[in-house]
């Protein structure tokens, strides 16, 4: 368990209904490749992640290698064009192979950057090297860690991290800046649980 932050907190009750994955981002309004730093590559390997094709723990927004690979894979697995490259054709393709539970939960955030903080999150993730991550932290009974999901306002992102304070229908958000972790508040939403 990473020793952090804990900017706010408070108890949620929610509802799970399935719901399609349309209209959360932008992902492929441009065709992402290798060397691209990019929101939309986060929402990439967060939906590969689901599918069981991205294998890191986190999602950087970087298209590395390793996001390189999970493309190739999954191009192959499709019977799609293989080329590494995330266009249309496999965009297209990622959408129709996924769906999304919603679930109210209370959401607050929290930082690396405190006094005392280890910035290692409970899946052994440094979030000091790797401070663009999208994490957030849960109760692993009824968010399992690993699970991916879109929270409004934040983007894609993977459940890695558990907190003392993280309780029920509750969600800590990873925020690299104190001061924008201090200014998310504490806000009740509908997250989307990817699978």
């Amino acid at each position: 368990m990473i020793k952090k932050w804990v900017i706010t907190g408070a108890l949620a009750f929610g509802l799970l209904i399935s719901l399609p994955l349309s209209g959360q981002a932008a992902m492929g309004d441009h065709t992402l490749r290798p060397g691209v730093w990019d929101q939309d590559v986060h929402e990439l390997q967060a939906k590969l992640k689901a599918m069981g094709f991205f294998d890191f723990p986190i999602t950087t927004g970087y298209y590395g290698p390793v996001t390189k690979q999970s493309v190739l894979d999954f191009q192959r697995t499709k019977g799609i064009s293989v080329d590494g490259i995330a266009g249309n054709q496999t965009f297209s393709t990622i959408k129709n192979n996924l769906q999304s539970k919603s679930m109210t939960v209370s959401a607050t955030a929290y930082t690396s950057e405190c006094e005392g903080c280890s910035g290692v999150t409970a899946s052994g993730t440094s979030l000091i090297e790797y401070p663009y991550a999208k994490v957030i932290a849960v109760d692993p009974k009824v968010i399992p860690m690993g699970t991916v999901v879109y929270v409004p306002g934040y983007g894609y992102a993977v459940a890695a991290d558990t907190g003392g304070g993280i309780k029920g229908n509750e969600i800590d958000v990873y925020m690299k800046d104190y001061s924008k972790a201090v200014n998310w508040g504490r806000k009740t939403l509908n997250i989307s649980i990817l699978h």
